[in-house]
């Protein structure tokens, strides 16, 4: 417990710049939702996206049509919470790659080992504690984004889908966010210093976004679809068919599979004292 309280304290400041960088970025994009429906921006967006060929439409995510269309309050928030989404998808990663081997780093492993704890309690307590900055982050991003949305919707966006298509959002992509987390925390287990979790996390989700985006352009490469967690957690593709039970399953197997691996590892590490 006292692991989990000194581990929570040490992510509060990150935990504010974040949230404030999200809430700016996210009503920024809100505001610019209304221009699109004036009558210039609507023949504008109907002549250039026509003008596209589906795969390159499919590729960066755009639809014309249902709750992801740009022009539906839920499809444009869609579009470019997608990209949000990549960010956050970095911090979580960032959290756990940085977890178990700051100490280490900071030279103050010593003054953690003289608390009565074991190496499996000190996982625990900083697994619990990050993903609680990590829900608290995920919780308030969801706030923000529906009221932002909310307060620049049109009359044509109901309330009550808005808040219901953007919960499936969060509800969905907090899973992938897991994910990342677990996986950082088995990455830090490995990594010699923490600066180097900045450079590995940006690698690792990029390197997913990037298998992504390939597997759109080239149908042979379609299969790469079902190991990219970043593709996995495309708001507009949640919006239209949600996360698939084959998609659940793996992701639950590799975030039990990362955590497990992480117990053992450390379990067995040399710390550098």
């Amino acid at each position: 417990m006292i692991t989990a309280k000194i581990e929570s304290k040490g992510l509060i400041k990150g935990l504010i710049i974040w949230t404030i960088l999200f809430a700016v970025i996210i009503f920024g994009f809100s505001a610019v939702y209304p221009q699109m429906h004036s009558s210039a921006m609507e023949d504008l967006l109907g002549a250039k996206l026509n003008g596209l060929s589906p795969a390159l439409l499919k590729t960066f995510n755009i639809s014309v049509n249902g709750q992801a269309s740009f022009l539906v309050a839920t499809g444009f928030f869609a579009y470019y919470f997608q990209y949000m989404f990549l960010a956050a998808s970095i911090y979580a990663m960032m959290l756990g790659s940085q977890a178990l081997i700051k100490e280490e780093t900071d030279g103050t492993i010593e003054f953690l080992y003289a608390q009565p704890v074991t190496r499996r309690e000190i996982v625990t307590s900083k697994f619990v504690a990050n993903l609680f900055v990590l829900a608290i982050f995920w919780l308030i991003s969801f706030g923000i984004s529906v009221g932002s949305t909310l307060i620049y919707r049109q009359s044509t966006d109901s309330a009550a889908t808005i808040t219901k298509e953007l919960g499936k959002i969060f509800v969905q992509e907090s899973l992938i966010l897991l994910f990342f987390l677990t996986l950082g925390f088995f990455v830090s287990t490995f990594i010699k210093s923490s600066k180097q979790s900045t450079s590995v996390s940006l690698g690792i989700v990029f390197g997913f976004y990037l298998i992504g985006i390939f597997s759109d352009l080239n149908d042979s490469f379609s299969w790469a679809k079902t190991i990219s967690p970043t593709h996995m957690g495309i708001p507009s593709n949640l919006l239209d068919k949600g996360l698939s039970s084959g998609n659940i399953v793996l992701l639950s197997m590799l975030i039990l599979l990362f955590l497990g691996g992480t117990y053992a590892v450390y379990q067995r590490k040399d710390l550098k004292v």
